[in-house]
């Protein structure tokens, strides 16, 4: 397991770096999507997680938007990486959107799809020497320019 600024970086998810978001496939070939450790913690405190009304089951083009995260100073969409099938939405987020920050590789999931192609991220030591990469360079989060994070893994935040 990889940690980069206090983040935790699991070696067996794949990662969209510049989206934040992370992937775990499951035992029968879906993904499940959510935002990485990094990626909430840019965010800041989960205030809305929405879905858009897409029935389960449904097919998805590539891009298309499969969930909405907003905080008081960001609002981000969880999007298909690549065309596939929408198998579950994680609706407990609606109310404890919170998990995303507190337990982003577990409670906080926030979709399940079945991708109809390869989702081409990266994983383990790639996954970390990019975010390490990505870092160096001016960012903006909730703490503000360059500022060290604000985050769960830094900060006394109440459990859910």
């Amino acid at each position: 397991m990889g940690v980069i600024k206090n983040c935790i970086l699991p070696d067996h998810l794949l990662y969209d770096v510049d989206a934040d978001i992370w992937a775990e496939v499951q035992d029968d070939g879906s993904v499940r999507f959510g935002r990485t450790d990094v990626g909430q913690t840019f965010a800041g405190k989960m205030h809305v997680i929405s879905f858009p009304r897409t029935p389960i089951g449904s097919m998805v083009a590539r891009s298309r938007s499969l969930a909405l995260l907003e905080t008081s100073k960001w609002v981000g969409a969880i999007r298909a990486p690549v065309p596939g099938e929408l198998m579950a939405i994680n609706t407990t987020l609606l109310e404890h959107p919170l998990w995303v920050n507190l337990e982003p590789y577990g409670r906080g999931w926030v979709v399940q799809y079945r991708p109809s192609e390869p989702i081409p991220w990266l994983t383990g030591q790639e996954a970390q020497d990019a975010y390490a990469q990505r870092l160096k360079r001016t960012f903006r989060s909730v703490a503000g320019i360059n500022d060290d994070f604000w985050c769960v893994h830094c900060n006394d935040w109440d459990e859910l």
